[in-house]
C-alpha cells in the first residue's frame, strides 16, 4: 500500500512535550508513534525515547519476528523506559503492507474514517489491535488535549483535505499561544495554550505499483546474476534499410547474394534474440512480483494467526497461490524454494488445517459377532454403542478398552437411539418408549412410556440427570426431569410461542445450551428454551452432508463431522472457525465423540471405532 502522512505538534516546553515520529525500513514496513509526557527535560527526553523506539523496532526486524511481535516487544521496552515518569501517554503503530498494528496506553485517541463513517479504535488499552486497511481510509491519531480542544469540530478536522490539513491545523492549535511568565519561567500564563497537543493523519492511497528499474547495459536476475543486455537489433535493421546493399557488399552478384542471405539471417536471429530477451525479462518481472506478494501475504498470515484466524487463512491461501505462479515460471528459483519450505513448515499452524492420522481403537466384533452401530455416546470415560439391528446395547471403557453388553431386544424392544450420562444409559425404543439402563448392573426400567402425542423422534440425549428427545415431527424438544420416583411427565423445552423448523434435523447435543444439527449443515442453538445466536464463520468452503457433531460441558469447542468434505471442522460454541482436520475416515464415519483433555477423537465407522490425536 502507499501512504501519505501529515502531522501537527503544538508548543513544547522543558516540562511538557508532545512529539511524533514516522520512520520506515522500506515502503511496506513503517513505524510511527506519538508520545506526550510531563517531566523535567520533557522535550529532550521525549525526542530521545522516540529515537530509541525506532532503533528497537527495526533492529528486531533482523530477528525474523513478525511486525506484530516486534511492535509488542517495542511497547514493552518503552514502558520500561518510562517507568520513572508518572504522567505520560504513548501509542506506537506499524504499517506492514495492508495491515495496521496499534498498541499504546494513556490519553491518545485513535479514529478511523472509512467512506462516510468515523469510528473509534481502542488503541490505548495496552493490548495489540490490528486490521486491514482499504484504499481511501484515513487514520487520525490525536492527543486527548488536542481532541478536547477541537471539541465538536473534531469530525470536521478529520474531513480536511490532505493538501490543507497541516496548514489549517497549525492555525487552529496555535490560535491561543500564551506568553512565558517573567516571574515563573516554566509556566505559561494564557489558559488554552497548546501544550501537549499533537495529531497525525495517515491517508491510505492504495496498492504499490512496483516498477522494474533496469540499468541501460545490464539487468539483475532473481538469483542476483548480472545479465548483459542484447544490442538493439531494431536499430540495426533500420540502419540497413537505409543503405543500398550494393554499396556495402563487394564482388560478383552471386557473392553479394550469399552475403545478403547471411546478413538477413543474422538480422533475423538478432530479432529472435531480442524477442527472447523481452520475454525473459517479462518472466523475470512476473516472477519477482509473484514472490514479493507471496512473501508479504505469508508475513501477514503469520502476524494474524493469533489475532484473526479467518484472515490469516485467507492470507496463507493467497501466499500459496502466488508462490505456485512463481514456481510455474521458474521451479528452481532459490527464493521460491525457500519460501515453499517456510510455508510447508508453518502453514498448518497458521491455518489450523491438519491431516488426520487414524489408528484402530476397537473392532466391535469383540463385543458380539456382527455388531454394528450408527451412533456413539460418551460420559465419565465410557462409550455407549447400540446395534439397532438386534437392539444390543454395550459400554466400552476408554482406558481399558473392556466391553460389556448391558441389554438386548428383550429389555429394549426396537431400540433406535441411545445416550449415556454418568451411571445411566437411556434408550429410545419405538415400541417401549424411553428405557433407563444402569451401566453397572444392567438393570432396565421405564423412564417414559410410549407417547401417542410424539411425532417423529430423531435423537435422544441425557444431560444433568434429565432426558431430552428431539421430535422433528412436532418441531419440539421433549424434556423428562429426574425426580425421586423416576421421571416426570414430558415437558416442552422450548418456551411457549417459540416457532422453529426441525425438519431435516439429524443430531442433538447438549451442554448449557441445546444444539440441533440439520442435514444441510445448519446448526440451531437454544438456551433456556429460547433461540440463541449461532453462525458458522471463517470456513474456506461450506459444510457438506454432515453426519454428526459433538460438544459437551467438558469441551471448549464444537466439532462437526463434515462427511461431504472428508474433514472434521472445529468451531467455538458460537460458530467461530477454530481449525480443521482432513482424512478419509471423516468421509465414512457416521458419528464421533471428543475427549479434549486426553486430546483424542473417536470415530464410529460401522463395526470399528477409530481414534485420532488432536494437536
Amino acid at each position: 500500500m502507499n501512504y501519505k502522512f501529515a502531522k501537527i505538534v503544538g508548543l513544547n516546553t522543558d516540562i511538557e512535550a508532545a512529539q511524533i515520529t514516522i520512520s520506515s525500513g522500506d515502503p511496506q514496513n513503517i513505524f510511527l508513534g506519538i508520545l506526550e509526557l510531563s517531566c523535567d527535560d520533557a522535550f529532550v527526553r521525549g525526542r530521545q525515547i522516540l529515537s530509541l523506539l525506532e532503533d528497537v523496532f527495526f533492529e528486531k526486524e533482523v530477528s525474523e519476528k513478525t511486525a506484530a511481535e516486534r511492535l509488542k516487544d517495542t511497547f514493552t521496552y518503552v514502558l520500561e523506559k518510562l517507568k520513572d515518569i508518572e504522567n505520560f501517554s504513548i501509542i506506537i503503530a506499524s504499517l506492514t503492507g495492508k495491515v495496521l498494528y496499534l498498541i499504546g496506553q494513556g490519553s491518545i485517541d485513535c479514529y478511523l474514517k472509512r467512506l462516510d463513517k468515523i469510528s473509534t479504535l481502542d488503541g490505548t488499552s495496552g493490548q495489540l489491535i490490528s486490521g486491514f486497511l482499504q484504499e481511501g481510509d484515513r487514520i487520525f491519531l490525536v492527543t486527548r488535549s488536542l481532541a478536547e480542544y477541537l471539541g465538536e469540530d473534531l469530525k470536521n478536522t478529520v474531513e480536511i483535505p490532505f493538501s490543507r490539513w497541516e496548514e489549517e491545523m497549525e492555525s487552529r492549535i496555535n490560535a491561543k499561544i500564551g506568553v512565558i511568565s517573567e516571574e515563573e519561567p516554566g509556566e505559561l500564563e494564557e489558559k488554552g495554550t497548546p501544550l501537549r497537543r499533537a495529531g497525525l493523519i495517515i491517508d491510505v492511497l492504495g496498492d504499490v505499483e512496483e516498477e522494474s528499474i533496469i540499468p541501460a547495459k545490464e539487468m539483475i536476475s532473481s538469483e542476483g546474476e548480472v545479465q548483459r543486455k542484447i544490442p538493439d537489433i531494431a536499430s540495426i535493421i533500420n540502419f540497413f534499410s537505409t543503405v543500398k546493399i550494393s554499396n556495402v557488399l563487394p564482388g560478383s552478384g552471386k557473392v553479394r547474394l550469399i552475403l545478403a542471405f547471411i546478413l538477413i539471417t543474422v538480422i533475423i536471429l538478432g530479432a529472435g534474440l531480442k524477442f527472447k530477451s523481452v520475454k525473459d525479462q517479462e518472466k523475470l518481472t512476473s516472477l519477482t512480483n509473484y514472490l514479493q506478494q507471496a512473501e508479504n501475504d505469508f508475513k501477514e498470515a503469520q502476524a494474524l494467526k493469533t489475532l484473526n484466524l479467518e484472515e490469516a487463512s485467507t492470507k496463507l491461501a493467497s501466499a500459496k497461490g502466488n508462490l505456485e505462479k512463481a514456481l510455474a515460471i521458474n521451479s528452481k528459483d532459490f527464493r521460491a524454494q525457500e519460501l515453499k519450505k517456510q510455508i510447508e513448515g508453518e502453514g498448518e499452524n497458521i491455518s489450523q488445517k491438519f491431516d488426520g492420522n487414524f489408528s484402530e481403537f476397537l473392532d466391535l466384533d469383540l463385543i458380539k459377532k456382527g455388531f454394528k452401530a450408527q451412533h456413539i455416546s460418551l460420559s465419565a470415560g465410557k462409550l455407549l454403542v447400540l446395534n439397532p439391528d438386534d437392539s444390543t446395547l454395550a459400554t466400552i471403557n476408554l482406558s481399558r478398552k473392556s466391553q460389556k453388553i448391558l441389554a438386548g431386544k428383550e429389555k429394549l424392544g426396537t431400540a433406535k437411539y441411545a445416550s449415556v450420562n454418568g451411571p445411566s444409559a437411556f434408550v429410545y425404543s419405538s415400541d417401549k418408549g424411553i428405557i433407563r439402563v444402569d451401566t453397572g448392573s444392567g438393570e432396565a426400567s421405564s423412564a417414559a412410556k410410549l407417547d401417542g402425542s410424539w411425532g417423529e423422534i430423531a435423537d435422544i440425549f441425557a444431560f444433568g440427570g434429565n432426558v431430552y428427545i428431539l421430535d422433528k415431527g412436532k418441531n419440539q424438544i421433549w424434556k423428562y426431569i429426574g425426580v425421586s420416583s423416576g421421571y416426570s411427565d414430558k415437558r416442552s423445552y422450548l418456551t411457549e410461542g417459540v416457532r422453529t423448523d426441525f425438519s431435516g434435523s439429524a443430531r442433538m447435543q447438549i451442554e448449557s445450551s441445546i444444539y440441533i444439527l440439520k442435514s444441510g449443515g445448519e446448526i440451531l442453538r437454544f438456551t433456556k428454551g429460547e433461540p440463541d445466536h449461532f453462525s458458522i464463520g471463517g470456513l474456506d468452503r461450506g459444510i457438506l452432508d454432515p453426519k454428526s457433531f459433538y460438544t459437551s460441558s467438558e469441551t471448549d469447542n464444537l466439532y462437526i463431522l463434515d462427511s461431504g468434505n472428508s474433514r472434521l471442522v472445529i468451531l467455538s460454541k458460537t460458530g467461530e472457525y477454530k481449525g480443521q482436520y482432513s482424512g478419509d475416515k471423516f468421509g465414512t464415519a457416521t458419528d464421533l465423540v471428543v475427549d479434549e483433555i486426553g486430546k483424542k477423537v473417536y470415530l464410529l465407522e460401522g463395526s470399528k471405532i477409530w481414534e485420532m490425536e488432536l494437536k
